[in-house]
C-alpha cells in the first residue's frame, strides 16, 4: 500500500528534504550550510523571494536546514515546500519528491559496497558455472518481482473506492476567523480500517491521516476559503469547502505567505478606504524591516454567480520598499468550487505577472503578460468583468486582458485584495450581472 506522509516520523520525507537543502546549498555556492551566518540566510531569503515570491525568515530557514534545534524535526508547509523546489528548478514539491523520493540517496558506504560487488562479479564471471548460476538467480528474482507487482496491482485495485462510497464531512464548514473545524468520514456500508485516507488542507496545514471512525480537528487562522480534499492512497476522491468568514472588510498581514497577524483585531474597516498604517502593523507584531504582505478580505456566503459578475476598485501601492524590487497587487475572487486570481505588477516586472481563472492559469515567467502590467504606485481604477466564463480586465477603462475558462467556480464566497507592502483600496464593489445583487 502507498504510504501516507506523516508530519514527524516519515524518515524518507526528511531524507528528501535534506537532499533539497543540499541542492539549495550547491545553488548558493558560497560555503556549506553549517558555516552560514545571518547574511547568508538573508541572501537566500532575498533570492527565494525574487524567484518564488515566498519570503522565509532566518529562523524558519534554520529550522528547515536543521540548524535550529527543536523537539521534533520541523515540517515545512506546502507553500514553503513548493517554493524550495521551484528555487532549484522544479515545478513544485510534488514533482521534486516524485523524482527523488524513491531514488537511492547514495552514501560513501554504499559506493564502497558497490565497488566490492562489481569486482566480485567481474572475478566470478571468469568461471562459467558461476556465471550460469548468477543468471539463474537473476531470472528467478525478476520473476518474483513480476509476481509481486501483479499481486500489488490486484490488491490495490481491490481496495479502490467507488465514486460516492466515501465522502469527507465537516461538522462546521463555515465560521468566523479564526476557526476550528471538525472533519470525519461519511461512508456507505462497511469500510476496512486498513484503507488509507488523508485530508489535504492545502496551504492551511499538512496532509493529515484520518481513519474510518476518527475525527480530525484543524485550526484555520486566515480569512478566506479553502477547498479541503479527501485523499485515498494519495488520490483525491472528494472535496468540500470551508470558509473563514468576516464581518465586513478586515485586514491581516505577515512576513511570508504562511504567517498572519490580525490588524486591529480584525475589526471591520470603512469600505470607502481600506488602509492600515505602519503604526498599526507594528502594533500587530509585524517586522517592518522585512518584506511583508497585507491582505484585505471580505468573506461571507452569497448567491452571486462567480461566472457572471463585475468587480471594481481603486488601488494604489507604495513607490518602493526596502527588499522589494517589484510591488505587487492581487485580486482574488473566491468561489464555492474554485477561484479567480489576478496578480499585477509594473511593466519592468512583467515576469512576476500571473492570472488564474478557474482551471486556466498563466504566469509571466513562461508567457508574455506585458499587456496586463501597470504601475499602481500611480493609482488606478481596476475592473474585472466575468460574463458567461469569459474574462476581461480593465485598468483606467483600458482593456488589458481577455481570457476564458470552462469550469465554474460556483457562488462567490469571498473577495481578497493583496499588496506586498502598504497599499490602499478604495470603494471595492462586486455585483451579479444577471440579478444585479451586490456582494
Amino acid at each position: 500500500m502507498t504510504p501516507i506522509l506523516k508530519q514527524v516520523d516519515d524518515k524518507r520525507f526528511f531524507e528528501v528534504l535534506d537532499l533539497c537543502c543540499k541542492k539549495i546549498e550547491e545553488k548558493m555556492g558560497s560555503k556549506p550550510i553549517a558555516d552560514w551566518r545571518s547574511a547568508d540566510y538573508n541572501n537566500l531569503n532575498s533570492q527565494l523571494g525574487r524567484q518564488t515570491k515566498v519570503y522565509l525568515s532566518e529562523n524558519t530557514l534554520k529550522r528547515i536546514f536543521g540548524r535550529l534545534k527543536t523537539p521534533t524535526r520541523y515540517y515545512p508547509q506546502k507553500a514553503t515546500r513548493d517554493a524550495l523546489a521551484q528555487f532549484i528548478g522544479y515545478r513544485d514539491w510534488q514533482e521534486f519528491e516524485l523524482i527523488n523520493r524513491f531514488s537511492p540517496l547514495e552514501t560513501p558506504a554504499a559506493k564502497a559496497t558497490l565497488n566490492v560487488d562489481t569486482k566480485a562479479v567481474e572475478a566470478t564471471s571468469q568461471n562459467k558455472f558461476t556465471t550460469q548460476r548468477f543468471r539463474f538467480y537473476l531470472s528467478l528474482a525478476i520473476l518474483l518481482m513480476v509476481c509481486l507487482t501483479i499481486a500489488l496491482l490486484y490488491y490495490t485495485k481491490s481496495e479502490e473506492i467507488e465514486p460516492g462510497e466515501v465522502k469527507l464531512f465537516c461538522e462546521n464548514p463555515n465560521g468566523e476567523v479564526p476557526h476550528t473545524a471538525v472533519f470525519k468520514l461519511s461512508h456507505k456500508g462497511t469500510l476496512s480500517e486498513d484503507n488509507q485516507f488523508a485530508i489535504d488542507f492545502m496551504d492551511e496545514g499538512p496532509i493529515t491521516p484520518i481513519k474510518v471512525n476518527q475525527e480530525v480537528v484543524q485550526f484555520f487562522k486566515n480569512p478566506g476559503v479553502v477547498h479541503v480534499r479527501l485523499l485515498h492512497h494519495n488520490k483525491a476522491i472528494d472535496t468540500l469547502t470551508v470558509s473563514m468568514q468576516t464581518k465586513g472588510w478586515v485586514a491581516n498581514s505577515g512576513n511570508d505567505s504562511l504567517s498572519a497577524f490580525p490588524i486591529a483585531k480584525l475589526r471591520p474597516l470603512p469600505k470607502d478606504s481600506l488602509y492600515v498604517s505602519t503604526s498599526q502593523l507594528d502594533s500587530a507584531g509585524l517586522n517592518l524591516s522585512k518584506p511583508f504582505l497585507i491582505g484585505f478580505s471580505n468573506i461571507h456566503t452569497s448567491d452571486v454567480d462567480g461566472d457572471n459578475f463585475s468587480f471594481s476598485s481603486y488601488l494604489r501601492t507604495e513607490e518602493s520598499r526596502p527588499g522589494v524590487a517589484c510591488m505587487q497587487t492581487s485580486i482574488l475572487i473566491l468561489g464555492s468550487k474554485g477561484r479567480h486570481r489576478v496578480l499585477m505588477v509594473k511593466p519592468s516586472c512583467a515576469a512576476f505577472s500571473e492570472y488564474h481563472f478557474s482551471e486556466v492559469k498563466a504566469m509571466g515567467s513562461s508567457k508574455n503578460l506585458n499587456k496586463m502590467t501597470y504601475d499602481f504606485a500611480k493609482g488606478g481604477d481596476v475592473r474585472l468583468l466575468v460574463k458567461n466564463k469569459k474574462v476581461s480586465l480593465f485598468i483606467n477603462n483600458k482593456l488589458m486582458l481577455n481570457s476564458a475558462y470552462s469550469q465554474s467556480i460556483g457562488k462567490i464566497l469571498g473577495i481578497k485584495i493583496l499588496f506586498n507592502g502598504v497599499g490602499i483600496a478604495k470603494s471595492p464593489q462586486l455585483f451579479d450581472l444577471k440579478t444585479r445583487v451586490s456582494y
